[in-house]
């Protein structure tokens, strides 16, 4: 987990300045990608220095780790309340959907997901990734859908990743109810259309 280092009691300021610099972070990988942030991007973008980012931050890809574990810390979404298994799914989903989609975080996860092997960036997207599917383990568990649970859970993040962080296409409340639907089977496939010629159609 990256260290993201304490500021002593009574120095606000020096906390202000960290959260510039997580918050700068995000912001260049979005826009720029991760070989073109730089530090002196970030600590002109954050309105600091250089120095005072390796007062914090060993090397820009713990910077860009500490940064990416704040800010899906912020983003985890809520423990399931076990009153719906497809409710607590779209809740779910949607608090994913949202981050990924409207802040700058999604398009920072974007750009690195070509430096996933990257140790720094690894150990805090691998983390995230456990955490989100201990979310979902906890909603499918001791319901009638646990059955096949972690082929589910697959099946709705890969659904999530694919559109939003490959193809960057946007998902909306009724695609995420959706795929919960097909997920769960509480709909029935629609009859397919016809396609006249083609073998065993």
């Amino acid at each position: 987990m990256a260290d993201v280092r304490q500021t002593p009691a009574g120095r606000p300021q020096e906390g202000r300045v960290t959260a510039a610099l997580l918050q700068a972070t995000l912001a260049e990988l979005a826009e720029n990608g991760y070989e073109k942030t730089t530090l002196a991007a970030v600590a002109a973008r954050a309105r600091t220095s250089k120095q005072a980012v390796y007062r914090r931050f060993g090397d820009k890809a713990e910077l860009i780790a500490a940064a990416v574990e704040h800010a899906l810390e912020s983003a985890n979404p809520a423990s399931p309340q076990r009153g719906s298994v497809a409710e607590d799914l779209r809740i779910c989903l949607q608090n994913t959907v949202t981050t990924l989609q409207e802040t700058p975080l999604g398009g920072a996860i974007r750009a690195l997901v070509p430096y996933r092997r990257v140790p720094a960036l690894a150990q805090v997207l691998d983390e995230a990734e456990a955490n989100r599917r201990l979310i979902l383990r906890q909603i499918f568990v001791a319901t009638p859908f646990e059955a096949d649970m972690e082929a589910r859970i697959d099946l709705l993040l890969g659904f999530v990743y694919f559109r939003l962080l490959l193809r960057n296409v946007r998902i909306d409340g009724e695609d995420i109810e959706r795929a919960i639907y097909l997920v769960l089977g509480l709909v029935a496939p629609r009859d397919p259309v016809p396609h006249a010629g083609l073998p065993g159609m």
